[in-house]
C-alpha cells in the first residue's frame, strides 16, 4: 500500500501526508523517523498545553501552541493548525475567550486521533522498508 492509498482510506482524516512525501524523495526510512518525531512530540506539547490552560499561564499557551503549528502544518494538519493560531491568539489576549478550553479540548481530541491514525501508518511503512 502506498502513501496515496492511505490518505484517503478514512474520510475523517485531519493530516496530508503529500508534503513529507514529496520532501522524503522516496525515502522510507525519513518518512518513519518524521512521523515518529511528530508521534513522541506533539502529545507532548499538547499535554504541556493542557497544564498551561488549566494553571491560566497564557503566555505558556501562546508559546507552545505557536510552536506546535509547524509540526502541524509539515503533516498537512490546516483545520488543526488553524485552531491553534485561534488558541494562539485567544492566550496572547490574556484567555479572555470562555470557550478556549473547550475550544483546546476538541482540537486536542482531533490530534490524539491523527496520533493514533499516523501510528498505525508508521507501522505499514516500516513493513514495507
Amino acid at each position: 500500500m502506498n502513501i496515496e492509498d492511505m490518505n484517503t482510506q478514512s474520510s475523517e482524516q485531519d493530516f496530508d501526508l503529500s508534503f513529507l512525501e514529496e520532501i522524503a524523495d522516496g525515502n522510507k526510512e525519513f518518512l518513519v523517523e518524521s512521523i515518529d518525531m511528530f508521534l513522541v512530540q506533539t502529545p507532548e506539547i499538547f499535554g504541556q498545553i493542557s497544564r498551561a490552560i488549566a494553571s491560566k499561564d497564557w503566555t505558556t499557551t501562546a508559546s507552545l501552541a505557536h510552536k506546535v503549528k509547524s509540526n502541524l502544518g509539515f503533516f498537512g494538519m490546516d483545520r488543526i493548525k488553524n485552531e491553534m493560531q485561534e488558541i494562539e491568539l485567544g492566550a496572547k489576549a490574556g484567555g479572555l475567550n470562555p470557550g478556549l478550553t473547550a475550544q483546546f479540548e476538541f482540537t486536542k481530541k482531533a490530534v490524539l486521533k491523527t496520533v493514533e491514525q499516523l501510528s498505525e501508518i508508521k507501522k505499514q511503512i516500516e513493513a514495507e522498508v
